[in-house]
């Protein structure tokens, strides 16, 4: 923060009549030696030693990754705590983990899993939502629970000294939340807003429309928001029905990591938690991998009046545990998930199209989607695309020289440590580690592993998961304005009111091809 010129001066500033003279024996420096800085000896230039400024300063060495043993209990209702300490440090991060993601929602209710989660901090016992946000706000603590499509993570952060309280605000919320009726209506209203919202946004509305396009009707063919249609017929009686089936101890996992010593924290884990009853947790349907989508040419999402294009390349990806997973990371990283990597440098540098683009792929418990993004000026919204293709292409086709790859190599290991720095980084990573089945050594093999990675594996890696005929290629613009795009195949339109879907029951929307 830049200082105010205006500001008054503080009390004792140095230099004021009031300012404390140093305690005896302490270094006097010129401010209180009586004479001007000039009267002080400097070191003469000719002694200072030459600077060679034509060569780059050498690196300081590598960090090391350090990663806390963290100690198990399983309590007697099914609860599993894992906790690690972190000496010196006056905080406490803890995350719960449920299985309740959208994986496990019923079809035709997509957008429950999230309403529920956002639900339970609204009222527990007598007490309704502002008494629930005063008593956080009393405690000092964070406290979030949000939903993915796999899990639901609740998760907290305080001061040492707030745990058992905090503990006991957590339980309440996830355990006996009241889902006051009035609370319900707004919250529910507030999900149909955002979503609204994320609709008129270019570019998450190429996403929501994107992902059909891919998936057909699975889940994963609605983000875990759900839909308007979907989210809108939801009521209190279907979120009460989704906590009690799927917030059950015996598919919970609590992550702790602080500066509380790992046998203090499971104490108090198990006294707020052990008692903890619910229905025995019927395991979350296994996500369907679908077949991939063979769709010619590109789909047109109309945005009439668009200053530019969304343009967007989407496939059906991979699920976390696959052979050639450090291979896809490395490979993401070189592509399009570095500043420097090749798509980016092409339609960013190169061409001067765009601000930025990027790829990526999300592993999940079933395939994920990969995606290539850039919003671009809309008469380059074709030649883009292709450039996009040209290089997806030319990775599965070309092994990538050394010098890139370990480039691309360095920047995702050199970095891990940083990622490993606070006890919130830890908790989430170890918390990623159990919900998706990742080997005890994944986060301190990971260097090695991506040290072992070949350029070939790189490629073969591209060509086996990026099928050229499976890739959906979609713009979200003006189609007065959006050039190039028939150069790439048959247009398909696709009108904003049909962007939205997840009504139960419902298909995609029909999309109507432009002659």
């Amino acid at each position: 923060m830049s200082e105010d010129p205006m500001a008054e001066e503080p009390e004792n500033a140095e230099g004021s009549e009031d300012a404390e003279e140093p305690e005896d024996g302490a270094e006097r420096g010129p401010m209180f030696s009586g004479q001007p800085l000039a009267a002080h000896k400097l070191l003469p230039l000719e002694k200072i030693p030459p600077v060679d400024r034509t060569r780059r300063p050498p690196p300081s060495p590598p960090l090391g990754l350090t990663v806390p043993e963290f100690q198990e209990r399983c309590l007697g209702n099914g609860v599993i705590i894992e906790c690690a300490h972190r000496p010196n440090i006056p905080e406490v991060a803890i995350q719960m983990i449920l299985e309740a993601g959208a994986e496990s929602e019923d079809s035709g209710s997509a957008g429950l899993a999230e309403l529920t989660a956002s639900l339970v901090t609204e009222g527990s016992g007598e007490m309704g939502a502002m008494e629930m946000a005063e008593r956080l706000d009393y405690l000092g603590a964070d406290f979030r629970v949000g939903a993915d499509y796999a899990v639901t993570s609740a998760s907290l952060h305080c001061l040492p000294d707030m745990l058992r309280d905090a503990l006991n605000f957590m339980g309440d919320c996830v355990i006996h939340p009241s889902f006051p009726p009035s609370e319900f209506t707004r919250v529910r209203q507030e999900h149909l807003d955002g979503i609204a919202m994320r609709l008129d946004d270019p570019a998450s509305a190429a996403m929501i429309s994107l992902l059909p396009a891919i998936y057909g009707t699975g889940r994963y063919a609605i983000s875990v928001q759900g839909a308007a249609a979907s989210v809108g017929a939801l009521t209190r009686d279907d979120a009460e029905r989704f906590h009690r089936g799927r917030y059950s101890p015996s598919g919970a996992r609590i992550v702790a990591c602080g500066g509380v010593e790992p046998e203090k924290l499971l104490d108090l884990m198990e006294e707020r938690f052990g008692d903890w009853t619910g229905e025995d947790l019927a395991p979350a349907p296994p996500p369907v991998s679908p077949d991939p989508v063979r769709r010619e040419g590109v789909i047109l999402l109309e945005r009439p009046g668009a200053a530019q294009a969304e343009v967007r390349i989407g496939a059906v990806g991979v699920a976390y545990g696959t052979d050639d997973h450090f291979a896809l990371v490395l490979a993401n990283a070189l592509l399009g998930g570095l500043f420097n990597s090749r798509i980016n440098m092409n339609l960013r540098e190169e061409k001067g199209w765009t601000y930025g683009a990027r790829t990526s792929f999300s592993f999940r418990r079933g395939p994920g989607p990969f995606l290539a993004a850039a919003a671009v000026e809309s008469r380059f919204a074709g030649p883009a695309l292709e450039e996009m293709l040209g290089e997806i292409h030319r990775m599965a086709s070309e092994p990538v020289p050394d010098d890139e790859l370990t480039l691309a190599r360095n920047a995702l290991t050199l970095s891990l440590p940083r990622t490993f720095e606070t006890a919130g980084q830890m908790v989430a990573a170890v918390s990623r580690q159990r919900v998706f089945g990742l080997s005890p050594d994944y986060w301190t093999d990971y260097s090695d592993q991506m040290e072992s990675v070949t350029p070939e594996q790189v490629m073969d890696a591209v060509r086996g998961r990026l099928d050229p005929k499976a890739l959906v290629l979609l713009v979200a613009g003006d189609p007065a304005s959006t050039g190039g795009l028939g150069q790439l195949g048959p247009v398909t339109r696709l009108m904003p009111d049909c962007a939205d879907f997840g009504a139960a029951g419902a298909a995609p929307p029909a999309f109507g091809k432009e002659s």
